[in-house]
């Protein structure tokens, strides 16, 4: 008589199940031996996890445009062109030229305060500051005998 050595589709499933539920359940255990999980950090965790799923942080341009408008009707930063560049979903980029730093951090902090976006890049430039040219470095002289 032959052996069949081949699991239907059920038993796979089924010790997959098990397997999964048997993995998750060491873990929990495992960290709770070896770290400090709470109930407070599992709670943030599945919050920071459900912020990140697709239908709620947006396209990277939705995110931009969100963050565009934002910069443009922030108080102080009236008449400034600064630019949002989606560059990733949740990844947002800021791009121009203000007077001072502390229009930058403003737009900085405008900018990280819009739903959706999870990683902002400030590369405004200050004027007067990021624009100063550096002065070339001497060349050396030729002291060849």
């Amino acid at each position: 008589m032959g052996h069949n050595d081949r699991l239907t589709v059920g038993q796979v499933a089924g010790w997959g199940t098990l397997g999964l539920i048997t993995g998750v359940a060491a873990g929990v255990l495992l960290s709770a031996w070896a770290g400090d999980v709470n109930q407070g950090r599992l709670e943030r965790a599945a919050r920071r996890l459900r912020a990140t799923t697709p239908e709620r942080a947006g396209s990277a341009s939705e995110v931009a445009r969100a963050t565009g408008a934002a910069l443009r009707n922030a108080a102080g930063l009236e008449g400034l062109t600064l630019d949002a560049v989606g560059v990733a979903r949740g990844v947002v980029e800021l791009r121009g030229w203000v007077p001072s730093r502390s229009h930058r951090a403003l737009a900085g902090r405008t900018g990280r305060a819009v739903p959706g976006v999870q990683t902002l890049i400030n590369n405004i430039l200050v004027r007067g500051e990021d624009d100063r040219s550096i002065a070339p470095l001497p060349r050396p002289t030729d002291q060849s005998a």
